[in-house]
């Protein structure tokens, strides 16, 4: 009998111990809860999070408004918390699809919320991939909120703000038609500007130009900015040279000046005595058959027929006394004739 007893004591409690077991394996949060969602054909994917703060237990996972998994587990990984969430096989997303974590009212709970991404990628998530930490924003939670507005009221920001709207209503003049006349002056500069929308536009492409440039010439820029201040301090010397000679060219032309005015004068007269000589020359014909043809018509027709037969002979038939019209004497006039002849061997010595 007592044999009997241990052995059902026995029996009760190894079933006990295996109900026990299974109840510690047991998660309540993964028991069917009548209108919970679930994701059919799921794939698993991986969601890199700086901080996963109150991010309660399966929670959903929304894209575009519409929930399409659910969050399976968080996992650390050093300072990064993994979320493993359950996708349902119909969704498609992107392999460079953002995550963030938010809440759909002030006191709501937190949930994960998939963006798609400006330019879409043509590669899919797929199960067991990973959206990365540089794709993923944490939760702006209630409390650094409250601490936020805590700090604008308590922190002096508005008794600030109000000195400031003193401090300007008090810049403004006082006198109603001051006050209207720079309404309308900067009710006619907003004209202006919006009558001119295609010029701003215009200076804005250009100023958008240049920085465009700019940032495609990094490498030109930071050489210009790292060897110009040398490059100009050897250009700026070499511009004092260049100035310091051209002063002192104005010297030489200054000295130039001292030494030509004093013979301009004559420099001028020369060239008047060499202006007709050179028209000659420029005039005067200069082929060489002419020139021959008339050195030898000198010879033949002046030369020749002067000297011809010992030259000419005069002969002294008959003098005359003055009669008191001549300039000089004839006594003089004769002996000059007779000392011509003897020069030209016309008459004896």
């Amino acid at each position: 009998m007592n044999r009997r007893l241990t052995q059902a004591l026995r029996l009760v409690l190894t079933v006990v111990i295996l109900s026990a077991a299974a109840a510690c394996s047991l998660d309540p949060t993964r028991l069917p809860v009548p209108g919970a969602y679930t994701p059919h054909d799921a794939y698993n994917i991986k969601i890199e999070f700086s901080s996963v703060l109150n991010l309660p237990a399966r929670a959903k996972v929304d894209s575009g408004g519409v929930q399409v998994g659910v969050l399976d587990h968080v996992q650390l990984d050093g300072n990064t918390a993994i979320a493993f969430v359950e996708i349902a096989g119909n969704t498609t997303l992107s392999d460079n699809t953002r995550a963030e974590l938010r809440q759909a009212t002030p006191l709501g709970d937190i949930y994960i919320a998939l963006l798609s991404p400006e330019e879409r990628s043509t590669a899919t998530l797929r199960d067991g991939d990973t959206i990365p930490l540089r794709n993923t924003a944490p939760a702006d939670n209630v409390e650094d909120l409250l601490r936020s507005m805590s700090n604008l009221v308590g922190g002096g920001a508005i008794g600030t703000l109000q000195t400031t709207v003193v401090e300007v209503n008090k810049a403004f003049p006082d006198d109603p038609a001051e006050l209207a006349r720079m309404q309308h002056t900067v009710a006619g500069v907003l004209n202006d500007l919006a009558a001119n929308q295609d010029t701003i536009n215009g200076m804005l492409s250009s100023m958008e130009n240049i920085t465009t440039a700019m940032a495609a010439n990094t490498t030109v820029f930071n050489r210009l900015v790292d060897e110009g201040p040398e490059k100009l301090k050897g250009l700026s010397e070499i511009t004092l040279a260049i100035l310091n000679v051209v002063n002192s060219s104005k010297d030489i032309g200054t000295i130039n000046a001292d030494l030509l005015t004093p013979i301009a004068g004559d420099l001028m007269q020369m060239l008047s005595y060499l202006t007709p000589m050179v028209g000659t020359m420029a005039t005067v014909d200069t082929t060489i058959p002419v020139l021959a043809d008339k050195f030898v018509a000198f010879l033949r027709y002046k030369l020749l027929g002067f000297f011809r037969k010992g030259g000419p002979r005069f002969t002294v038939t008959d003098l005359h006394p003055p009669t008191g019209n001549e300039g000089v004497d004839p006594a003089d006039k004769t002996d000059a004739a007779f000392e011509a002849m003897q020069t030209m061997g016309l008459l004896p010595p």
